[in-house]
């Protein structure tokens, strides 16, 4: 316990508040980076207006194929039954697109379900034909 109080009193004053304001500021740092990083992975909701909402998603660049659909066919047709409208930012953001979603709550509601319930489609496997003539994947 001596030496911990010898190494204490041989700071200095400056030293002493360096080190006290050090520990915190650091831990502050640390947690402000983290918020803006758990920040950067949530939907952001805005609203516009009265009534109007603003949904910002990120979705992996996979998913965003069968969103928009051949042709768009997709992104029509959900942009027709929801009236919300829809909008696939053109940069990418690492493996991730923004979709931005805009309407009335129930529609933006029913686009963000959609979008949460797509899932692209698993590599395919190999298949294999056996003597019986029955079909199977490999590595199964």
């Amino acid at each position: 316990m001596s030496t911990e109080r010898t190494s204490w009193t041989s700071l200095s004053t400056t030293q002493k508040i360096a080190l006290g304001l050090g520990i915190p500021a650091s831990a502050t740092v640390a947690y402000i980076l983290y918020r803006r990083y758990r920040e950067s992975r949530e939907e952001r909701l805005t609203f516009v207006g009265e009534d109007d909402i603003e949904i910002e998603m990120r979705v992996p660049q996979e998913a965003v194929k069968f969103i928009i659909g051949r042709q768009g066919a997709n992104i029509k047709q959900l942009r027709k039954q929801t009236g919300a409208r829809i909008d696939v930012d053109t940069e990418d953001v690492g493996d991730e697109r923004v979709l931005l979603i805009s309407g009335f709550p129930v529609q933006g509601e029913v686009v963000r379900r959609f979008v949460l319930s797509v899932r692209p489609l698993e590599p395919k496997l190999p298949v294999t034909k056996n003597q019986r003539g029955h079909y199977y994947y490999q590595g199964s």
